[in-house]
């Protein structure tokens, strides 16, 4: 091997490596409970970051999420399924902040226990592409809303309490 297909073989390595690190999703939730006496519902609020060094100035990022748990012991994803835009919040940083009640007192039949979601980046040109974690047909992103921490309580509406990073996962579908 000479010196120079040494230097585009590392090189290409590099480039390799840079492109595959590019992208990266963060999860931050929190849950409160809502009416302290009555204990009636639990209300989640979850922050969703994508930061992408390579995409250009332009760029605008949109966050498809639904709701995923149980319902009479059975497990469902993707309930109430929306779009939201998801504004730059920092340099090739994109944020949303969802929000949703996850279990009611008087409906025990259903529990919200993960949000699922993918990134939809659409670039200055008009080519659109899904970041889902994964090349499956029909992949996404499902982070958890169990946080191991007891859900402080608030009658007013408000959250209380920090975000905690969520643990998440990429779930391929084909």
């Amino acid at each position: 091997m000479t010196a120079l297909s040494r230097s585009v073989l590392a090189l290409a390595v590099l480039f390799l490596s840079t492109s595959a690190q590019a992208s990266e999703t963060t999860v931050y939730g929190r849950k409160v409970l809502r009416e302290c006496v009555y204990a009636h519902a639990y209300e989640a609020e979850v922050q969703l970051n994508y930061l992408n060094y390579s995409l250009p100035w332009g760029t605008s990022v949109e966050l498809i999420y639904g709701w995923g748990g149980q319902s009479n012991s059975v497990p469902f994803d993707w309930a109430n399924t929306q779009t939201v835009s998801a504004p730059a919040s920092a340099p090739y940083t994109w944020s949303a902040t969802v929000r949703a009640i996850t279990g009611r007192r008087t409906e025990p039949h259903w529990n919200y226990q993960h949000v699922d979601f993918v990134w939809r980046v659409i670039m200055p040109n008009g080519y659109t592409f899904y970041e889902k974690g994964n090349g499956s047909t029909w992949g996404f992103y499902s982070a958890s809303l169990e946080t191991g921490v007891i859900p402080p309580c608030t009658s007013d509406g408000n959250f209380v309490g920090p975000l905690y990073p969520l643990t998440f996962t990429s779930i391929e579908r084909w």
